[in-house]
């Protein structure tokens, strides 16, 4: 029976040199964003939250400048080496890239354990990660990952010396006979190997298969005939090892993926009018006391405040909502700030670079951009402001429109800005043409087309004088 005494420290391969075929999209397959994030930073995410610091050997070929630029832009608390694996002959010859190095000499020397994956596992969850990264017993070569499906095929299947006995190896779909295909335990491409073992192994694989590649699972078989211990862990929650090979089973993890975030949101008193026709990216961050309508979307680094009320088929992409504000239904909102207790919408459009200030009022169909809404200003229905500055207390009557492009360039922008200052009452179906500042306290008449700056507290009418003409309508009918 092998000793308890464990070894140091887990270091980690992650297989991500595929061609993803099967995917149909211009990125390598890691990359392919599940819930808004490239599926292999959900691993690497999972990784640093259980073994902080740890070695990554991430192996790299198809696309590999892509995939060095996404994980490198971040900042994972982990130690990360690429590794490049010049032709893609298969898992083992992946393994062998990372072994061969001084990254797999450096486990080897340090007596580490290593642990296997590939790069498209976007449900791996902690709990996963810590019971593979858990250091082996003395005398086991390996840890195997293993699940039991009710359909099994395309897995490679799990032969064993009995029902219940040891592993003897792992036979791939292709080459498994008539009788190891009815086998329903299968392998998940998911070990922890004795460093050693796995250089050596994997330096010794053949090809001898139907795919004329290196399998890692071969190394099962070859543990067996050492005689050296195996160690396996069937998995319970098949949806944590999830591959994804298809953009159907992409569709797949993002609904898992989606329902466990939502779940977690509801749990910590997030409340969903309902739980399964919203979206919420894991980057979202969402306090309690929050309620959320149907058909909701939170993208991207969205922050929503305590006490406010998300409506139906809402929008928001790294927008970040005050405390109290209500945000109606059909709103969008891209890159912007919604302060407190301001009510925004219906349809409202917020385009990135726009701040609404606290108790403020951005009604129905109002499109801001690039523009600061003071405090206590209504902008109630249907205008358009860009490149504004709006004061606190203004009111902007219905129809509004800043006109800020008239194809000249000022000071190097092509965009002109509207300045519009406290206390500032404009009147319904309005345009100021910029550059124009309407300075405090000053009144707009309606239907007028500003073009000169407003003096404070004055009252500018910028209209033709109505004329009315007795009779005249019945002349033209009599006509």
């Amino acid at each position: 029976m092998p000793s308890t005494k464990k070894t140091s420290n887990t270091s980690v391969i992650i297989l991500a040199a595929g061609l993803g075929k099967r995917m149909y999209s211009s990125l390598p397959k890691v990359l392919v964003p599940v819930c808004g994030r490239p599926m292999l930073f959900n691993s690497l995410l999972e990784l640093e939250s259980v073994i902080p610091n740890a070695h990554v050997a991430i192996v790299v070929g198809h696309q590999k400048e892509k995939v060095i630029e996404q994980v490198s832009s971040q900042n994972f608390n982990l130690k990360i080496e690429f590794i490049e694996q010049p032709e893609q002959k298969g898992t083992g010859h992946a393994v062998k890239c990372a072994m061969a190095g001084a990254w797999g000499k450096r486990a080897v020397l340090n007596k580490e354990n290593v642990f296997v994956l590939s790069g498209d596992l976007p449900l791996l969850s902690a709990e996963l990660v810590k019971e593979m990264s858990e250091p082996l017993k003395r005398g086991v070569a390996m840890k195997l990952l293993t699940a039991v499906l009710n359909d099994p095929f395309g897995y490679g299947r799990i032969v064993r010396k009995s029902k219940k006995g040891p592993v003897l190896r792992i036979v791939e779909q292709k080459d498994a006979t008539a009788r190891e295909k009815e086998i329903n335990e299968v392998g998940l491409s998911i070990y922890t190997f004795q460093a050693q073992f796995l250089a050596s192994g994997v330096e010794a694989l053949k090809n001898n298969n139907a795919q004329k590649e290196y399998y890692l699972t071969d190394l099962v078989q070859a543990a067996s005939s050492k005689k050296r211990e195996i160690e396996t862990k069937i998995w319970e929650n098949v949806d944590d090892v999830r591959g994804v090979n298809n953009p159907f089973e992409l569709s797949q993890a993002g609904e898992v993926l989606n329902s466990r975030i939502i779940r977690n949101f509801a749990m910590h008193g997030v409340r969903f009018t309902s739980l399964s026709n919203c979206r919420v990216e894991p980057t979202v961050k969402i306090a309690a006391d929050v309620s959320i309508g149907p058909g909701a979307v939170l993208e991207g680094k969205t922050e929503i405040a305590s006490g406010v009320t998300i409506g139906a088929n809402v929008v928001l992409k790294n927008v970040k909502v005050g405390a109290g504000a209500e945000v109606k239904a059909g709103t969008y909102g891209e890159d912007s700030i919604i302060g407190e207790n301001v009510k925004i919408g219906p349809y409202a459009h917020l385009r990135p670079e726009s701040v609404v200030g606290k108790n403020s009022k951005i009604g129905n169909f109002v499109e801001l951009k690039k523009t600061t809404i003071g405090e206590d200003t209504s902008v109630a229905h249907l205008s358009y402001l860009g490149d504004a500055t709006v004061g606190s207390h203004v009111n902007i009557g219905c129809g509004f429109v800043t006109c800020n492009f008239d194809g000249r360039i000022i000071d190097g922008q092509r965009k002109h800005k509207t300045t519009i200052e406290d206390h500032v009452f404009v009147g319904s179906d309005c345009q100021t043409v910029a550059p124009v500042t309407l300075k405090k306290g000053s009144y707009v008449a309606s239907g007028s087309t500003v073009t000169e700056d407003v003096p404070e507290e004055a009252l500018a009418i910028a209209r033709c004088r109505q004329v009315t003409k007795p009779g005249y309508a019945k002349k033209l009918k009599e006509k």
